[in-house]
């Protein structure tokens, strides 16, 4: 058949084609591709297949494609992460080994610093007992527990275990000793038969420890323990304990031993003399003898407060001035690691050991290792997410919405988390814009200062002044309103932002549960006893333009509470401004008083109440003020400090008081004089020239000068102070400590770095003590301070007969005030110098009546 013929087959009836007539379906061969469906349900030509296979293929190759791409980016994602976790982590390793080996030396004079302070704690704590059993050589246990709790000798001291007085019992005399201390009448043992019999039936009911008849014994004669451990077995005998114990009465010095029976503690036995003062001879010990002061303590207690927060390190305390070694040990060594040996003071030596060095390896540093497994990890998720979203086709971006910037950190505080002063000042501006437009509202700002901060940071330490800090901006979120801000505006200055109706205004009220919030107690971690914190508080309120000016007012009330007293809050008024104009003018005429010599000298007695003479002059400065009168220091001293011209002030005073006491010198009046010296002209490189200027021209003889200093001053840096002080000493001048005792500052081990020649006692600051016995108990405390490093004690401010009574009978023989002697002008001096002092009756007992106040 040819190929141009085609068979079509039968043609379909009028009815359609049958079932029968339709043409057969051919099978697809081996290597064609079946026509998909269409769309429609109809099938797809041949025509059209191959086109859509090829759409659909590129499709799929290009889907292909982007994954292989993401695959690639994300594996690069994962290598780059690694390696950058993996440099890092060496980063982190090299730099915490490198300040780990730098932190040890640091953390060891840290450690050494604070045992040292320890160290002195436990003296005072000796110095105290020792002025106790002094004055009270037979004090019962009952009398001994009153003295302590009213001390708070417990509280203060935690490792302080038991408090006592060892007592030198001869044979004879044994009888006697148990009945008083048993408290029975010594007669019912008198009548037995001679001394070796009563002590042996005496040490028999004693059941003295170690048994045997010596010829003394040394005893105790009362005791306070906080622990039935730590109480002394009735009837052990110290000195057949301890054979040294007996030449440590002679020699005067302490004795360190290991307490026995298992208690990790040491007891240190001090000799107590008459008078709390060791006196000069051999004989003269033994004479004033009155017993072992007994104290047991448990270094560890103090070690381990001394490594609170640090993790790592270990201390061991030894005293060598014993036999043998006293130590106490706090913390685990570990093998290998930094050790070091810090000499103390007293025999006392310190070995700090610290944390194994660490080597410059990821593996042996835990920071690093996190480190390098968090960025692997992170690594590996963001590589995951690339491949994910990489192999998607990307959808249409849909219009988000705009989210609120989360705060930035550098408008909070980092200690505190409060707004900072900038964040502060903002909302202060808005707060204000807000108050200008709506008539009814007025804007209000407390501006807070916590008194004695600076204390807190130079005594304890910034770590304890943090604490603090802490402290503070928590409870004053305690105490606002929700919608109110508490804001750190710099160092320990805060500030609270109020605003409310005009009517509801009632800022003082919010001041005053400020101060009560305060005044609770303040417990910092590591420091020791609880104390209670006070603030100062500026307070200002109504319709201001800028935030500037809210602040500005704010802070002169403030400058007024301070200059009140401080712990109070001040509101503030137009005069306030007024003040501080006045205060410009001020200055401006204390230049001129210098120019125009408006400054003159008065001089009041000082008196040696022991020969009622007059012992040295003190110079007082005045101010004949153009306008105003006189002025008293008090009155423009601070304000010329601020200014500076306390140098040139300062300056005249002293050539002046120099020059007047070389005349009284000629005339055949040898006296002395006191001149005042502040903290910038002690601080001042020039000062020494200005006193050895002022000794050359007067030529009088330097030990005639004597240069005051306050307390407060001295303590702001011992150190700094005591190597001025002794520049200025070469000169031959003195040098007393002002104001002594009525701040508190000064410790014993302080007054042993400065070199002073006398104490003054101010009788207005100790009177605001408790009561009289406390006033009289701390002065006669002085006192002994005083005879125990060679200083002349001045007490300051007699007002009246009965306080220099008083002051007599405590020992005291310097002695200055109004009673005695008001200053006087130069040319009225004389009068002092040619009249003795009116003798007083003595007094009928040792009352505290010397800090009582004369209205009562």
């Amino acid at each position: 058949m040819p190929n141009s013929e085609i068979d079509n087959g039968p043609e379909p009836d009028a009815a359609g084609a049958s079932a029968a007539s339709a043409p057969a379906a051919v099978p697809a061969q081996p290597g064609e591709q079946s026509a998909p469906p269409s769309t429609d349900g109809q099938s797809t030509s041949a025509e059209e297949a191959p086109a859509v296979g090829g759409r659909l293929g590129r499709v799929g190759a290009i889907a292909g494609a982007r994954r292989g791409v993401a695959a690639a980016v994300a594996v690069l994602c994962v290598l780059a992460g690694t390696i950058a976790a993996l440099l890092g982590a060496h980063a982190v390793a090299r730099t915490d080994a490198r300040n780990e080996r730098r932190a040890f030396p640091q953390t060891t004079a840290s450690i050494a610093s604070t045992l040292k302070l320890a160290i002195q704690r436990e003296e005072e704590l000796g110095i105290s007992a020792s002025t106790f059993f002094a004055g009270n050589p037979k004090a019962s246990a009952a009398e001994l527990g009153r003295w302590v709790n009213w001390a708070h000798t417990l509280r203060r001291y935690p490792e302080l275990q038991s408090l006592g007085l060892a007592a030198l019992v001869r044979a004879p005399e044994l009888a006697a000793f148990d009945a008083r201390i048993a408290g029975h009448a010594t007669k019912q043992r008198a009548a037995r038969s001679a001394s070796s019999t009563a002590a042996a039936a005496t040490a028999a009911a004693l059941r003295v420890i170690p048994p045997g008849a010596r010829g003394y014994y040394c005893l105790t004669a009362a005791e306070l323990a906080r622990s039935a451990a730590a109480s002394t077995p009735v009837g052990l005998d110290y000195c057949a304990a301890t054979p040294a114990l007996l030449a440590s009465r002679d020699s005067g010095k302490s004795i360190y031993t290991a307490a026995r029976g298992g208690l990790k503690a040491v007891a240190i036995e001090t000799p107590v003399y008459r008078g709390n003062v060791p006196p000069p001879t051999f004989a003269t010990r033994r004479a004033a003898f009155v017993g072992w002061l007994r104290t047991l303590l448990t270094p560890g207690v103090v070690l381990r407060q001394v490594l609170h927060g640090h993790a790592g390190y270990a201390v061991r305390l030894t005293h060598r001035g014993s036999s043998p070694a006293v130590t106490a040990a706090a913390g685990t060594a570990a093998p290998g690691a930094q050790s070091a040996t810090v000499d103390l003071h007293d025999g006392w030596s310190m070995r700090s050991v610290g944390p194994v060095a660490a080597a410059a390896s990821v593996l042996s540093d835990g920071n690093a290792v996190t480190l390098l497994i968090g960025g692997i990890l992170l690594s590996v998720l963001l590589g995951l997410i690339v491949y994910l979203l990489g192999g998607r086709r990307p959808a249409a971006a849909s219009p988000t919405p705009k989210t609120r910037e989360l705060p930035h950190s550098d408008l909070y505080d980092a200690l505190t988390g409060l707004p900072n002063q900038a964040l502060a000042l903002d909302r202060a501006g808005r707060m204000v814009a807000r108050a200008g437009r709506q008539s009814g509202m007025l804007a209000g700002a407390l501006l807070i200062d916590i008194d004695w901060f600076k204390d807190v940071n130079e005594k304890l330490g910034r770590g304890a002044g943090d604490q603090l800090l802490s402290i503070v901006a928590r409870r004053l979120e305690e105490v606002i309103r929700g919608e109110d801000t508490v804001g750190r505006i710099g160092g320990d200055e805060f500030v609270v932002l109020v605003e409310s109706a005009a009517r509801g205004v009632r800022l003082d009220s919010l001041a005053g549960r400020i101060i009560e919030a305060l005044h609770r107690p303040v417990e910092l971690e590591g420091f020791g006893p609880s104390f209670f914190a006070t603030a100062s508080i500026g307070v200002a309120f109504g319709r201001y333009d800028t935030a500037d000016d809210l602040m500005r007012d704010a802070q002169l009330a403030l400058y007024s509470a301070k200059a009140a007293g401080k712990d109070r809050y001040t509101l503030f008024n137009a005069n306030m401004r007024s003040m501080i104009e006045s205060r410009g003018v001020l200055e401006a005429e204390l230049n001129a008083a210098l120019q125009e010599q408006q400054f003159f000298l008065l001089y009041q007695p000082i008196y040696d109440l022991d020969s009622r003479m007059v012992a040295g002059l003190e110079a007082v400065i005045r101010w004949q003020h153009p306008k105003r009168g006189v002025l008293g220091p008090d009155e423009f001293i601070p304000l010329a400090e601020e200014t500076g011209l306390i140098v040139p002030i300062g300056r005249w005073a002293l050539e002046q008081a120099c020059n007047r006491t070389a005349a009284w010198n000629v005339s055949g009046h040898r006296v002395g004089v006191s001149v005042k010296v502040t903290a910038n002209q002690l601080n001042r490189d020039g000062f020494e020239t200005d006193v050895r200027r002022a000794l050359q021209q007067s030529g009088i003889d330097p030990r005639l000068l004597t240069l005051e200093i306050a307390e407060a001053t001295v303590m702001r840096d011992v150190a700094a102070c005591a190597r001025r002080i002794t520049e200025i000493k070469r000169h031959g001048v003195l040098v007393a400590l002002d104001d002594f005792g009525g701040s508190g500052y000064a410790r014993h081990a302080d007054l042993r770095q400065v070199a002073l020649d006398a104490l003054k006692v101010d009788r207005s600051s100790l009177a605001a003590a408790d009561d009289d016995a406390y006033r009289s108990w701390l002065l006669e405390s002085i006192l002994i301070v005083g005879r125990d490093l060679s200083l002349a004690v001045i007490a300051t401010g007699i007002e009246n007969a009965e306080q220099l009574i008083a002051l007599q009978a405590l020992g005291c023989t310097m002695a200055q005030g109004p009673f005695i002697g008001e200053p006087t002008g130069a040319d009225e001096v004389k009068q002092y110098f040619e009249a003795a002092l009116p003798a007083l009756p003595a007094p009928a007992s040792r009352a505290g009546a010397w800090g009582a106040d004369s209205q009562r």
